[in-house]
């Protein structure tokens, strides 16, 4: 049996079908981000392991314990949300120790956890500092403090950088893989960003609808998407998806052709795979991301991104060419296919 089990958990509200059976085994020590759209269910299914959402059907095992129903306090976990859910009037030492002092822990014990968590979060001179004397980025540390201290069996962290600004949200992000290899902590992770995602965890699970579409590490998930919704989920910008007729290469059942844009080229126009027109040209510094309309039509739009500084603008005929070693074939249900067609 895995450290954390969820088997066949199911939630309700009232006709609605939120969670639909989900299967997953998490190892002790794995980081493990829940990522998918918004409504996919991520936040719900961390809450329900959390305790703070009943669980309608299946079964929650941590570490050999049934905790399906047990109490928030009685499960061993500690959450981190978004909205860092500080005490406004408490001092940043007060918020870190408030819940070792109601599990009437000595003094001394609190002193000596309290110390060490602010040490490895950069925390030690904020200490009796109040929640508005700091930073959002000092404010998460102390919610993440919060947790640390209490010693749990798993970390519940719930979109934890999304009220941080873009450089902070990198340098948070920074902050916490340090800290899970540091503390080798069952960490389980909800994010919408799937930057977060690729660079944070151990594995990958994705949800749409209330199910798992594939689980797997991060480069699992980019390289052998188990389907077209996971396959244009993963990835910045997102893999192009076309009609499989349009390419030289097929594949038998297939009926879409995707090709991630980093694994495209172009070429003069009429000497390509396909051959369109320059709709936007994205000039990032470190690459380029060019948009092109396929055959002239704006509903078959894709983008191929080169490493170099092309001189094209809108409106350029080129030619396309994709690295048929890189190609995905999707089935009518959107499943991936593999092998040779």
């Amino acid at each position: 049996m895995s450290y954390l089990d969820l088997q066949g958990v199911e939630k309700y509200y009232d006709d609605f079908y939120a969670i639909k059976g989900i299967d997953l085994a998490i190892e002790k020590g794995e980081f493990i981000v829940f990522v998918g759209p918004s409504g996919c269910g991520k936040s719900t299914l961390l809450r329900m392991i959390a305790g703070l959402e009943d669980i309608n059907g299946g079964q929650l095992m941590l570490d050999g314990r049934d905790i399906t129903h047990a109490e928030p306090a009685h499960r061993d976990l500690a959450m981190v949300f978004q909205s860092y859910a500080l005490y406004p009037h408490m001092t940043v030492e007060e918020n870190m120790s408030f819940a070792l002092k109601l599990a009437k822990v000595s003094p001394a014990e609190i002193k000596d956890k309290v110390e060490k968590a602010a040490e490895k979060l950069n925390l030690t001179q904020y200490l009796k500092r109040t929640p508005k004397e700091l930073s959002g980025g000092q404010r998460q540390r102390v919610a993440i403090g919060r947790a640390i201290v209490r010693s749990p069996k798993v970390f519940l962290f719930d979109e934890p950088l999304s009220n941080l600004d873009a450089a902070l949200r990198g340098q948070t992000r920074v902050e916490i893989a340090h800290l899970h290899r540091e503390l080798g902590a069952t960490t389980i992770y909800v994010t919408h960003d799937q930057v977060e995602a690729m660079t944070l965890a151990d594995r990958v699970v994705v949800l749409q609808g209330g199910i798992i579409e594939q689980v797997g590490t991060p480069l699992e998930l980019y390289d052998t998407p188990a389907n077209k919704f996971v396959a244009q989920f993963i990835g910045m910008p997102q893999m192009n998806i076309l009609p499989s007729q349009l390419f030289r290469s097929q594949h038998e059942g297939a009926v879409e052709t995707g090709v991630r844009p980093e694994h495209m080229a172009l070429v003069a126009h009429g000497e390509g795979e396909l051959n369109g027109d320059v709709e936007m040209v994205e000039s990032l510094g470190n690459e380029t991301l060019v948009h092109i309309n396929v055959n002239g039509n704006v509903q078959q739009q894709i983008i191929v991104r080169l490493y170099e500084r092309p001189n094209l603008r809108a409106g350029d005929m080129v030619g396309v060419d994709a690295d048929a070693s890189r190609l995905h074939f999707f089935a009518a249900d959107g499943s991936a296919l593999r092998g040779e067609g």
